[in-house]
């Protein structure tokens, strides 16, 4: 999907743009490949260290391939959404400006809510080694399809439906500069310009670390004291997007509404690939395979 982004934008309209693949961690690839090598190797003796170690490997190159994703929406030929998104959160009575200005009095509280967005990113990294560590195969493969799916469809609406967040529309001194530098990157590139930087995010609607939240949370199910941490830590997450001005008010129910349909497709992806093994040589299987 990745490339024919590219060939449509290198034929049709030409746009500049930066790679997102994470340059810094080709490394990686090779730790993936040995896991994929140990799998395969200890399958016969260990086969859960086997499927776990298989599964990790799947869900690094899935990483690296939504860096290579990124890169190619970036190119979306299409008017940013954002003036709906703005007045869809006025409709709810949603003040973003006044709301950073509430949050930029409160510096402590500012900060707290900094450190939790900031844990996003180690969750959705730590979220598969805690479902393989419950021993909770159907998790972890649903897991990693829910990845996918989000990927896709969370990247997709973006093509089509671009926004870049609140700071490119509101005027306000209570936006970080990190942040208005996503608004700065979809101006340059449908602009002609050198992008100029890395920093800051691409996609506003869905949020993406709402759903990763959703998604991480899902992961620790089976483990109560793990689950019930997160889901305290990830609804201070959701809440951070909007209250320091990630997100309009309407990307977090969009947010949650892609993972839990992504981890629903997850759910009837991983039945229905799974369900030939059950069946295989096992006359006692479920009542489906008699």
């Amino acid at each position: 999907m990745a490339f024919v982004l590219f060939a449509v934008n290198a034929v049709c309209f030409r746009y500049t743009g930066i790679s997102y693949f994470p340059r810094e961690c080709w490394w990686l690839a090779f730790v993936a490949l040995d896991l994929a090598i140990f799998g395969f190797w200890v399958r016969a003796r260990s086969p859960y260290a086997s499927f776990v170690a298989v599964n990790l490997a799947f869900y690094a190159l899935t990483a690296a391939v939504m860096g290579v994703l990124t890169t190619g929406i970036q190119y979306s030929p299409f008017a940013r959404i954002d003036a709906m998104l703005a007045r869809w959160d006025a409709g709810l009575g949603w003040d973003t400006v006044a709301v950073l200005r509430w949050v930029a009095l409160r510096p402590s509280l500012r900060s707290f809510l900094n450190g939790c967005y900031n844990t996003t990113e180690l969750q959705l990294v730590l979220a598969p080694f805690v479902a393989a560590y419950a021993h909770d195969r159907r998790r972890l493969r649903v897991l990693i399809y829910g990845t996918v799916y989000s990927s896709i469809a969370g990247s997709l609406i973006y093509y089509f439906f671009p926004s870049s967040g609140p700071a490119g529309v509101f005027q306000s001194p209570d936006f970080l500069a990190v942040q208005r530098l996503t608004h700065l990157k979809y101006e340059q590139v449908h602009h002609f310009q050198p992008v100029t930087t890395l920093l800051g995010g691409l996609i506003a609607f869905p949020s993406f670390h709402v759903a990763w939240s959703v998604l991480a949370t899902y992961a620790a199910l089976p483990r109560p004291r793990l689950f019930a941490a997160l889901v305290v830590l990830n609804a201070l997450v959701i809440a951070s997007t909007v209250l320091l001005g990630w997100h309009y008010l309407v990307d977090v129910p969009a947010g949650i509404l892609l993972a839990l349909g992504c981890l629903w497709a997850g759910e009837v992806t991983h039945r229905r690939l799974s369900a030939p093994s059950a069946c295989s040589g096992d006359p006692a299987g479920p009542p489906s395979c008699r």
